[in-house]
């Protein structure tokens, strides 16, 4: 399903922020924790014992008397997880499902991150019938065009505790800053918490969760039992989606 140019071009104008720095020190767009070599210079700033003299600004040293040392900041890719439920109540609404709300928000995570030069991940659990889709996290238009695709032809599936460990594996062992953003209305996320609460003391995890006050017909799904760490955004369906994650990511949301 080819997603209108005009959705494209609207995408395109959204900004990705980071409310915090990202640990690790591979070379990327984004500022991180680690200091010393890397592609940004931040200051010069007298010596102090211990400091590396491969660092010495010697012209400068050498003007003022004093050894005066050059810090740089290192830089890392932004790695985004997009976990999306496909309990079979994602696929049902009218005028838009909660399946069609959260493929909008991958397309503009996609297009944000296509910008910026990151990287862009899947995560959809599957049940007894249906294996778990898991796309490493790559770059590119080709990977993100394919990552869309992927989930538009991907068919509903109840999954449980053990289809999200089997999603998951051993993604957040390991590293440290990536983002985890959940897509669900809740309803296939019990025996969940467990699993990602290891995770958010480690990545940053947001469920963004489609809402319909406005309607009699809207369900109240079991609460998942998340830990404080796992940030909750939760919104109207029928705004518009798009529109929403502007003004979430310009006040610094990501």
């Amino acid at each position: 399903m080819p997603l209108p140019a005009r959705f494209l071009a609207r995408l395109r104008r959204l900004p990705l922020r980071l409310r915090g720095r990202l640990g690790g020190g591979t070379e990327g767009l984004h500022p991180s924790t680690f200091k010393g070599a890397g592609l940004t210079f931040v200051e010069n700033r007298p010596y102090v014992p211990g400091d590396d003299p491969r660092f010495i600004n010697w012209p400068l040293t050498a003007r003022t008397g004093e050894p005066i040392m050059k810090r740089f900041e290192a830089s890392r890719d932004l790695v985004l997880w997009l976990v999306v439920d496909p309990s079979p109540s994602m696929f049902l609404g009218d005028p838009v499902s909660p399946l069609r709300w959260a493929l909008e928000l991958c397309g503009a995570a996609f297009a944000t991150l296509q910008a910026t030069g990151d990287r862009l991940g899947l995560i959809v659990p599957g049940d007894g019938r249906t294996p778990a889709l898991r796309l490493a996290p790559k770059r590119g238009r080709v990977h993100g065009l394919r990552l869309l695709e992927t989930l538009v032809e991907r068919g509903p599936s109840r999954p449980t505790e053990a289809a999200w460990r089997e999603a998951l594996g051993r993604w957040g062992e390991h590293g440290k800053g990536h983002r985890l953003w959940l897509f669900s209305n809740g309803a296939g996320l019990q025996g969940l918490a467990p699993l990602l609460k290891p995770l958010a003391a480690r990545h940053r995890v947001v469920w963004f969760q489609p809402t319909e006050p406005r309607s009699r017909w809207s369900v109240d799904w079991p609460d998942p039992g998340f830990a404080p760490t796992i940030e909750r955004q939760s919104w109207d369906l029928a705004e518009d989606p798009v529109v929403k994650l502007n003004a979430w990511l310009r006040a610094g949301g990501a």
